[in-house]
Order: C-alpha cells, then sequence, then structure tokens
C-alpha cells in the first residue's frame, strides 16, 4: 500500500505550529510502519521542589521538565479526553496549557492523531530565579499527524527543528513547567 506524504510549505508548517503546539515545524515525505506502543504517561518523575544553591542543579531540573513535556504532551490524546487537563497540568502552564488543551481538541475534531516521538537534543539552559529558556535542536524524524481512524501518516517530522522553550516554576508546588514553546524555523 503506498501511503502519500506530503510536504508541506514552510507558512503551512509554522501556521501548523499555532494550532500543534506539540508537533513538528517542517515535515518530509516517508513511508514507515505505525508505532505499536505509545510511552508511559504516568505522572512524570518530579523534579526537586525545594529551591537550590545549585545552579547544575536546577539545569537538570529544567532539562528535566522540558524533556518529559515532550511525550507527555503528544501522546495524553491517548487516553479519555476528560483526562488531558491533569496530564497536561503536570507539565505545562499557561499559555502553553491552554494552546495544546485547544490544539488537542482541534486533531481530534479533525479526525488527526499525532504519533511516534521526539528525542529533545538540549543547546543550552539558561535560569533566572522562577524562569528558564531551553534552546533544542529536537529530532522530529520519528513523529508527525496520521489519520486518527486508519493510522495512514499525513507527515513526517524532519531530524532538526529548531525549538525555544520558556519554562516557569510553578509556585504551588515549585515544578518547572513549559510555559511557552515556539519553533523558529530554519535547521540547526
Amino acid at each position: 500500500m503506498i501511503v502519500s506524504i506530503r510536504r508541506w510549505p514552510k507558512p503551512i508548517a509554522l501556521a501548523g505550529m499555532v494550532l500543534a503546539p506539540m508537533l513538528v515545524a517542517g515535515c518530509s515525505g516517508a513511508d514507515a510502519p505505525a508505532p505499536t506502543s505509545s510511552p508511559n504517561l504516568s505522572a512524570p518523575s518530579q523534579a526537586p521542589s525545594a529551591p537550590s544553591a545549585s545552579g547544575q542543579d536546577q539545569r537538570q531540573a529544567v532539562e528535566a521538565a522540558y524533556t518529559q513535556f515532550w511525550p507527555r504532551t503528544m501522546h495524553a490524546d491517548d487516553k479519555p479526553e476528560d483526562t488531558w487537563h491533569d496530564a497536561l497540568a503536570a507539565v505545562a502552564t499557561d499559555p502553553q496549557f491552554t494552546t495544546t488543551l485547544n490544539a488537542m481538541r482541534y486533531q481530534k475534531q479533525a479526525g488527526i492523531k499525532i504519533y511516534g516521538d521526539v528525542t529533545a537534543r538540549i543547546v543550552s539552559v539558561e535560569v533566572s530565579g522562577d524562569t528558564a529558556k531551553v534552546v533544542d535542536c529536537q529530532d522530529a524524524s520519528h513523529t508527525g499527524q496520521a489519520d486518527a481512524k486508519t493510522g495512514d501518516r499525513k507527515t513526517v517530522g524532519v531530524p532538526r527543528n529548531p525549538v525555544n522553550a520558556s519554562l516557569k516554576r510553578d509556585s504551588s508546588d515549585g515544578q518547572w513547567k513549559v510555559a511557552e514553546v515556539s519553533f523558529p524555523g530554519g535547521t540547526c
């Protein structure tokens, strides 16, 4: 069976990022079998909640929170819709929380399913008090959009996808959460 996978023009791919921030910014064509399992979506391991004197400890906590964000948001829709809010709240805060939740609802209505996983390749982390910035050169070549009913793949990501993320420390529990994700385009 031949599956048609589109390569979206950059403006369309970037517009898709507004609607689906957990997807890849660029797409390329490839046939590949659909994955047979998804990652464990149990509560993410908790990073240290008390502020640490060590900048290295904070950097590690930010990296862990950023890395956990991707499988949690990309596969939350594998579970019933009434669980999405809590699954996302564990790893994201506004505005990213609302953007991602709305995108998941839109995708469900449009019959779109996310497949695969991304691999974070963090380039830099800057921590300043209760905020942090992460620059990533994400490998998104094993993920994309698929038809929710048939599993037929529509897109596949790129191996070097630039990602910038802002994180905030949640004042209620001290956990780092992704506050905003952007895809600047280009390559890394």
